[in-house]
């Protein structure tokens, strides 16, 4: 096996069909460095000042669960910061104190090197006590070990794995969600050393991996992993513009259902990045929009004290602890995804009754809404979205997908110096750009 020396300088272990883990604090998101199977392999295996895992320690059959685990803990890990990181972004947090890089999140000026470059720089092997969330190198991350583990997988006598298929399907479903992610969030996007991909062309490889997903999930019988590819290939289709296509995966979504992302407080980078960086930091606070919305499916507790930057503190208590799980897919975005589609085709009760699906589900009990006018339905839907799931990562999607304004608008004065700016989605890193030959340079 080789090492490599990157243009960033930071060296890594390659080596054809190997899993690559660094202890270095950079890598080249072009090479798509592991990270976790070394935070795995930490629990396992004790040795001596260890700078590297030798690949044929874990690249074996007989690991296949503890790199499936290692699979979730990456994508989990991710998307605990990814959900910060896009409710910053979007106005459903605001920058109450402490880092700039939050402020590029909140203030949408988002520079793709440097110090301030949060989302490239802020990864899951950096302890979550506070720290600004990462989006691109995270995601990457999990991406990556996903499709490297199917990869394994696929070469791996079944008879060895007995698991196989349906680690196969799941580790699908957990590859589509983290191209899912990169492709409502990011400008562009490259993998594998692969040419920038606009966000269309990164639905499309999220599509591709939940078909395998859903194949291998009917298969095996999972449901939980069925479900949960359904969502994500409707949502990817939706962002597609095949709305009939996202109906009928969602139609299939049974009531009740909820694929969640686990979190523990066992260790900073298992913990819900949501609840440290709004109850235990208080970094961010949710905007006056959603202190003052006044929709019970908005929990807030205000705190009774302003923060440093003089902005009223309050904690979101959809995620009471650290160890709070967040949805990653759920009956309720089903429905609205089916009210989305019923009203592009043109079925104003179709999309009438999704919403009030929702809305007069057990639980939450709300009057239903009524109307006839596409209009009214289309800014219901918005509505509903916006609070339903309120801190699911979706705000910035919606963006995308709906073409919304940004609020507040762009060259709006900001609070602490300066002007909000106009990114409407996050741009290529630089250290993609340098180490990518594929990729142009700017």
């Amino acid at each position: 096996m080789a090492n490599h020396t990157s243009r960033n300088g930071a060296t890594t272990t390659r080596g054809p069909g190997r899993w690559r883990c660094t202890r270095l604090a950079t890598f080249t998101l072009a090479t798509a460095v592991g990270v976790s199977g070394c935070d795995v392999l930490d629990e396992l295996v004790a040795v001596d000042a260890p700078s590297r895992i030798v690949a044929e320690i874990l690249e074996e059959p007989g690991n296949a669960a503890t790199l499936m685990a290692s699979v979730v803990g990456d994508f989990e890990c991710a998307f605990a910061q990814y959900v910060s990181a896009v409710g910053a972004t979007t106005q459903e947090f605001q920058y109450a104190t402490g880092g700039f890089g939050w402020r590029s999140y909140d203030q949408r000026d988002f520079e793709p090197s440097g110090f301030n470059a949060a989302y490239v720089n802020s990864t899951c092997s950096t302890p979550q006590q506070g720290v600004i969330p990462g989006v691109y190198k995270t995601l990457s991350t999990a991406r990556w070990q996903a499709d490297h583990f199917t990869e394994l997988l696929e070469t791996w006598p079944a008879a060895e794995v007995p698991e196989r298929e349906g680690f196969l399907a799941r580790s699908a479903a957990f590859s589509g969600y983290s191209h899912l992610l990169l492709g409502e969030a990011m400008c562009s996007a490259a993998f594998d050393v692969g040419d920038e991909l606009m966000p269309p062309q990164i639905f499309e490889l999220a599509v591709a991996r939940f078909n395998t997903a859903i194949t291998g999930a009917q298969a095996q019988g999972d449901a939980a992993t069925l479900n949960m590819a359904r969502i994500g290939r409707a949502r990817a289709l939706i962002s597609l513009g095949r709305h009939s296509e996202a109906n009928s995966d969602a139609q299939q979504v049974p009531g009740g259902f909820v694929h969640n992302a686990g979190y523990s407080s066992i260790s900073a980078r298992r913990e819900n990045n949501v609840f440290v960086v709004n109850h235990r930091t208080e970094n961010v606070t949710p905007e006056e929009y959603f202190r003052t919305i006044g929709d019970p499916r908005v929990r807030l507790e205000d705190q009774g004290r302003d923060s440093p930057l003089g902005i009223p503190l309050f904690y979101q208590t959809k995620y009471p602890t650290a160890s709070s799980p967040i949805p990653i897919a759920r009956w309720e975005e089903a429905q609205l995804m089916i009210a989305e589609a019923e009203l592009q085709a043109g079925n104003m009760a179709g999309a009438v009754a999704a919403i009030n699906a929702v809305r007069t589900r057990p639980g939450v009990d709300l009057p239903p809404f009524e109307s006839s006018s596409a209009d009214e339905i289309r800014e219901q839907l918005l509505f509903e979205r916006q609070v339903e799931l309120f801190l699911e990562g979706h705000a910035l999607g919606d963006i995308h997908r709906y073409d919304l304004p940004l609020v507040p608008p762009p060259d709006t004065p900001y609070p602490t110096g300066g002007f909000y700016g106009g990114d409407r989605c996050i741009p290529m890193p630089d250290v993609e750009r340098v180490n990518n030959p594929n990729v142009p340079s700017s």
